[in-house]
């Protein structure tokens, strides 16, 4: 049974709408700016969605969007899938600072199911799932959603990954000493971190195949065991995780046409990404971060960037990485690159050693 993304949408600091932020990708503009507020007497490098709507709001301006364009769209058979790493919290957070005490607040608001409970009580869907496996959590629910429907558990899924900027985000990535205090340069020698981001990403998964749409041909999973923050030296859990999409998708290394690597500018994983890669598939495959340019929207980042995987693959147009002078592996591409291509692989690799990734493609005729 074939899995497809029929619609998508989202919104993070290069764009409210996932056209818009394909476009700025393409421009070679990082959307990241530098903010106050965050970390005491420091400016720091954030993306930030360019809205003053509550963050509640726009995640479910994007679910109305996303199922706006699924013909026959029914919540009520559908599962909703929640992937974020902090839920509720800011919610406390910015009640805290705004009143310099704690303060009562529901249980409901605050837990890390905080998203899809409010969701699933907005649209009715059938189920809410949340998960919270920090950079990984959206990919971990398009991987549930693709087990789920090809295994006939449900015939459709609406996959949500969002996450919001806090203070304690931003400052407990800094006190790791991997927060970037420039413009964030994956893959670049002289990379020196992650630019901490927000975004919010809306994908609507079926059984059923309808114009436009693309399949998810397999995904994979892997946990190094191997340190708290660091991946594997040797990238092993990568390539495990790699390995296992491919063969999921009945696909050899040399039909993927682009990797959306994970990226996220620090100074292991890029050389562990590149050194997994180089292990699987060699120096002929193309990859990019679109992290140079929407900055590391956390448990975000994988449905996100599905989504943009998805448009690249509609335009046959592969987005680059920017701000590199000295590229780390001739994989990197730094400008828009036009190529016929059918198939995408996208990385999600997350703290704790887990490693997330996913075939997306153009679908089979059949």
């Amino acid at each position: 049974m074939g899995v497809y993304l029929n619609s998508y949408s989202g919104c993070c600091a290069a764009g409210l709408n996932i056209e818009d932020i394909f476009q700025t990708l393409l421009s070679g503009t990082s959307a990241v700016k530098f903010h106050d507020g965050y970390i005491d007497d420091i400016s720091m490098p954030l993306g930030k969605i360019p809205s003053d709507d509550y963050f509640y709001d726009l995640i479910e301006q994007n679910i109305r969007v996303a199922i706006a364009k699924t013909a026959d769209f029914d919540p009520l058979a559908t599962t909703l899938m929640v992937g974020s790493s902090v839920g509720g919290m800011c919610r406390v957070e910015k009640e805290y600072l705004a009143s310099g005490k704690c303060v009562k607040t529901l249980v409901e608001e605050l837990s890390i199911g905080s998203i899809g409970s409010e969701m699933k009580e907005k649209f009715g869907f059938s189920y809410a799932i949340t998960f919270s496996t920090a950079c990984t959590s959206s990919s971990m629910c398009i991987d549930a959603a693709y087990d789920m429907i090809s295994n006939g558990i449900s015939n459709s899924v609406v996959v949500v990954g969002a996450d919001e900027l806090s203070r304690s985000a931003v400052n407990g990535f800094d006190k790791l000493g991997i927060a970037s205090h420039e413009l964030t340069k994956p893959f670049c020698a002289t990379r020196e971190g992650i630019n901490i981001s927000e975004g919010i990403a809306v994908l609507v998964l079926s059984n059923k195949k309808s114009d436009g749409c693309m399949q998810i041909y397999g995904c994979g999973t892997s946990s190094d065991a191997y340190n708290i923050t660091h991946p594997h030296p040797e990238g092993n859990g990568a390539v495990e995780a790699m390995e296992k999409a491919l063969i999921k998708s009945s696909l050899n290394p040399s039909d993927i046409g682009y990797i959306n690597a994970h990226g996220t500018g620090t100074v292991a994983n890029d050389e562990i990404e590149c050194l997994a890669i180089s292990r699987l598939f060699g120096d002929d495959v193309v990859i990019s971060s679109t992290k140079s340019v929407t900055g590391h929207t956390l448990g975000a980042c994988g449905a996100l960037e599905i989504a943009i995987c998805a448009m690249s693959l509609d335009a046959q147009i592969l987005p680059p990485s920017i701000n590199i002078t000295t590229p780390i592996s001739r994989n990197v591409i730094t400008k828009p690159t036009k190529k016929e291509f059918k198939y995408a692989l996208s990385n999600a690799f997350g703290f704790g050693g887990g490693n997330t990734s996913i075939v997306i493609g153009l679908p089979n005729e059949n």
